[in-house]
């Protein structure tokens, strides 16, 4: 069974129960408590952290949003997918036609509501032959692939999608300890000597983010998106219809409130390998790590993304293609057929080598 261990108040390093005092002790700050103040402060630490995943209240929304929102709801179309049951978003003169993750013919199910407006945008620069040209070049880097995966009808399938973003703003706390050893070994005549110096390691750094991002729909791989970071945010556009003309989005279905564990993870991560870099000893142990988010601010924006998904033996493939970079994610599949094939090939290749060589080496010898 794992003990309990409390945190300090003052410092956050782990406090020890000492017997003689009947209190329990931080060997850092020298803190003493009764076990009251640790449960009181234990309890509070607790309750603080629930309310990091309390969103505070909207404002309430100003007359020229609320014309924005009526407007993007006026001019948008909403389709579903009656197979995997994806919303489709397009503009009144965009015509979606099929589902851009299963391929399976979508109705029209009427218009968008207004909440789903975006504040943000950033344009695609990738057009959809330079899209197809992209990926058939990272796709033929590899020898065993299926034949039709570059093929004109299954590129064409490629769709310019404008993806859901929650993106924050956060500035962030990280409170470290830990314990360091510096160990020295050195020979002096016929002694071998090892010096061991320990340190208590105290780091307290306030870092600050901007534009951390995580894709708003549920139907796209987390671990898709994330590969093709990052955006230039330097080329963030304020939301108009028109970029949204020629394109698809798609609605998000994650609120922010849902989506801050996964922001904040990505921010805490971050904090303890920046934390890490500064600890410059032969080893560190008894790591404790507090990490704070003092201040957030989210933004929700569209990202451009070419997205592809490939049918083959029963499985579908997805493949990502940062709309402003280029940037390609996505896990190739092997057509086994070539596989055998090529082996078959290089055995018998290998096979003739031998014999041709036995036969030259057999014509020398005699």
């Amino acid at each position: 069974m794992d003990a309990k261990t409390y945190d300090c108040p003052n410092c956050g390093a782990n406090l020890q129960f000492d017997p003689v005092k009947q209190k329990f002790c931080c060997e850092y700050c020298y803190g003493e408590f009764t076990e009251l103040e640790v449960l009181s402060y234990a309890q509070q630490v607790i309750e603080n952290e629930i309310k990091k995943f309390d969103m505070p209240p909207q404002q309430e929304k100003t007359d020229k949003e609320q014309r924005d929102e009526d407007e993007f709801a006026e001019n948008t179309r909403l389709y579903q997918c009656p197979e995997c049951g994806a919303q489709i978003v397009s503009d009144m003169n965009t015509a979606a036609s099929f589902c851009y993750y299963c391929h399976n013919p979508v109705i029209l199910s009427g218009r968008v509501d207004g909440v789903f407006k975006p504040s943000k945008v950033i344009p695609f620069k990738m057009n959809n032959d330079q899209a197809a040209e992209c990926f058939n070049k990272w796709a033929k880097k590899k020898w065993f692939i299926p034949k039709d995966l570059i093929s004109a009808k299954q590129v064409e399938k490629m769709t310019g999608l404008y993806v859901p973003f929650w993106v924050a703003d956060a500035v962030t706390n990280m409170f470290f300890t830990a314990t360091g050893k510096n160990v020295r070994h050195w020979t002096s005549g016929n002694y071998r000597y090892t010096q061991t110096k320990e340190y208590a390691i105290t780091r307290d750094m306030n870092i600050q983010y901007n534009g951390v991002p995580g894709d708003g729909s549920r139907k796209i791989e987390d671990s898709l998106m994330e590969a093709i970071e990052p955006f230039d945010y330097s080329e963030l556009k304020d939301f108009n219809m028109a970029y949204l003309s020629g394109f698809y989005a798609d609605k998000y279905d994650v609120e922010k409130e849902e989506m801050y564990p996964r922001i904040y993870e990505r921010m805490y991560q971050n904090n303890c390998r920046e934390v890490d870099a500064t600890c410059h000893y032969t080893s560190v142990t008894g790591k404790h790590y507090n990490n704070n988010v003092e201040k957030i601010r989210w933004h929700y924006m569209l990202l451009p993304v070419w997205f592809m998904t490939y049918q083959y033996n029963g499985k579908t493939w997805e493949y990502a293609i940062n709309g402003q970079t280029g940037k390609i994610a996505g896990e190739l599949p092997i057509d086994k057929k070539k596989l055998v094939f090529a082996q078959i090939l290089t055995a018998v290749m290998g096979f003739i080598i031998v014999m041709l060589l036995g036969y030259f080496l057999g014509g020398m010898l005699e």
